[in-house]
């Protein structure tokens, strides 16, 4: 059955030329990051859940401010093991939006009309709370000055926070929020995909179960604060 084009993509990331494996950064940042953790130099370092400690890891860095189809947006960087994908998400009181993602040195971009809300206002992050909506999703193929439309499509998407829990990753212990994340085709409603993010507010995404190509998912092994 062909699957959603959101999720097509992170297959597709597994099909990237093979990018240098990130190195963990040493340089440990000191101080309060936010509840949504945006400031510049930030490192995660995730493996998937059935990977053992000393394989190569999969590396995410908030790269800074910059713009993304002309909206100003932090770059987020995704690489290790194949992969290779920056995402433009805006953060502010209003909670945390997607606007778009480039993948394979900016050869292929996504972007979402309105922006994807991946995270509500942090007071309204709560057992419970549900948010979602619809996006028009367009990825494109860009060499040089040709641009090959691959899709355009609406998705509807949903979140809905299931419940509080205590886990353990390798990175250590949290009591984290629990949200399950459903993206549905409006066209075909038996068409739909859901996933369950873990979030520590602080310090980010403890765990995905999103596939990234082959990885199976990811969980938290290290950052570079506290």
């Amino acid at each position: 059955m062909q699957r959603i084009a959101l999720l097509l993509l992170l297959l597709l990331g597994a099909c990237a030329p093979r990018a240098t494996e990130p190195q963990t950064n040493t340089a440990l940042i000191q101080g309060p990051v936010g509840f949504y953790p945006s400031q510049p130099g930030l490192d995660w370092i995730y493996l998937p859940p059935r990977a053992s400690i000393g394989d190569p890891p999969v590396r995410l860095s908030v790269l800074g401010p910059s713009t993304f189809e002309g909206q100003p947006a932090i770059r987020y960087r995704l690489s290790g093991r194949g992969l290779e994908r920056s995402y433009y998400r805006q953060v502010d009181a209003s909670g945390v939006r997607l606007l778009g993602m480039e993948d394979f040195g900016r050869l292929q971009v996504t972007r979402y009309t309105p922006p994807i809300q991946e995270y509500p206002p942090q007071a309204s992050l709560v057992v419970g709370a549900r948010w979602g909506g619809q996006t028009r999703e367009v990825i494109e193929l860009r060499t040089g000055n040709n641009v090959t439309r691959v899709s355009d499509r609406m998705l509807d998407y949903t979140y809905t926070v299931l419940g509080k829990s205590n886990v353990t990753v390798p990175a250590g212990s949290f009591e984290v929020f629990r949200i399950a994340w459903e993206v549905r085709d409006p066209r075909n409603p038996s068409l739909r995909e859901g996933f369950e993010i873990w979030f520590y507010p602080g310090v980010g995404e403890i765990y995905s179960s999103v596939n990234f190509g082959d990885q199976g998912g990811l969980s938290l092994i290290d950052r570079n604060f506290k």
